[in-house]
């Protein structure tokens, strides 16, 4: 079942691949990154806005900036040679870094943010009132997936309980089917949890327990091939990065009124939701390898889990 549900899995992220145009592969001065939906990946947005990368760089370098909805679509990219640098959350990059022959690595965290199991059916308090009801979150073996079974594994006694709930939307998608009542679970993070509070949607005490606020939940990746080939640019990105989340960190009136138009929101709402404890913007991972041992324990893994942060990420990163 583990191999079917993952060729699956494959298979769709590569029909969404297929969009991609393939300049990538570390080429020097060609580099497609690959991010998702979501406050998550702001240094992303900053990085592109203030051309970071072209700062950290002596010399040409040509971007293509794309945004997928899932980590495996990333995944994917990055096995064609299609993607050289990216973001998804620690479940995808656990898996992809893990996985033999996938030429990727983790070359920094990016974030934590708030998760919740949000609902429109107050008589779901916990995880033993779903019963047959859908979750939606982004797929199957995402890290809103491993979270979910976190929870399932302390409430129910099994990670894999709510597996057969579980239907496939991206964030946007579903908070829309959660506010029209197409579904009455959805298991996402922000600004989407943030939105669905302000419709009355309710959380269901779940995920805190399992996964405390400042633990990592988006990192970023890059090809093995752009580091080894062109050590200078990933080096580049490297420091890009870091510079946009000590902007975002040191400069958060300034980063609400960037972030705010695309989430629909005004400027003080963003700097409302960028100052919530749970939203941390940071380079240093924390619980990696924690989630990792889980994912190794409940057949989440095809091989065991790293036993250093150094057997999935790139010497650089610092975190645990």
């Amino acid at each position: 079942m583990k191999k079917t549900k993952r060729l699956a899995v494959i298979f769709m992220a590569a029909v969404m691949v297929l969009s991609l145009c393939a300049c990538g592969g570390g080429s020097g001065d060609a580099l497609v990154i690959a991010k998702q939906h979501g406050m998550a990946y702001a240094p992303l947005l900053v990085m592109e806005e203030q051309q970071l990368i072209e700062k950290h760089y002596d010399g040409e370098v040509e971007i293509e900036w794309s945004t997928l909805n899932s980590g495996s679509a990333i995944t994917e990219g990055f096995a064609s040679g299609n993607i050289d640098f990216g973001a998804m959350g620690v479940g995808p990059a656990v898996i992809a870094s893990t996985t033999e022959g996938m030429p990727v690595k983790i070359c920094s965290n990016m974030s934590a943010q708030p998760h919740k199991l949000m609902t429109s059916n107050e008589s779901i308090k916990s995880l033993k009132d779903i019963g047959n009801k859908q979750i939606a979150l982004v797929n199957i073996n995402s890290i809103q997936h491993i979270l979910l079974a976190m929870a399932a594994e302390e409430q129910l006694g099994d990670a894999h309980a709510l597996d057969q709930n579980i239907i496939a939307m991206s964030h946007p998608d579903g908070m829309s089917s959660l506010l029209s009542g197409s579904v009455e679970l959805q298991l996402t993070t922000s600004p989407y949890t943030f939105k669905e509070e302000a419709e009355g949607m309710k959380e269901v005490e779940a995920i805190s327990s399992v996964w405390p606020e400042g633990n990592s939940f988006i990192v970023a990746l890059a090809s093995t091939e752009l580091q080894e080939n062109n050590p200078e640019l990933y080096d580049a990105i490297v420091a890009a990065l870091a510079e946009a989340i000590d902007w975002i960190n040191n400069n958060k009136e300034a980063a609400a009124e960037m972030f705010c138009e695309n989430e629909g929101v005004d400027a003080a709402t963003m700097l409302k939701w960028l100052n919530d404890p749970a939203c941390v913007y940071s380079t240093e991972t924390k619980g990696v390898l924690d989630m990792a041992s889980f994912m190794a324990e409940n057949g989440f893994l095809e091989n065991d889990a790293p036993k250093a942060l150094s057997d999935i990420a790139f010497d650089n990163v610092k975190g645990n």
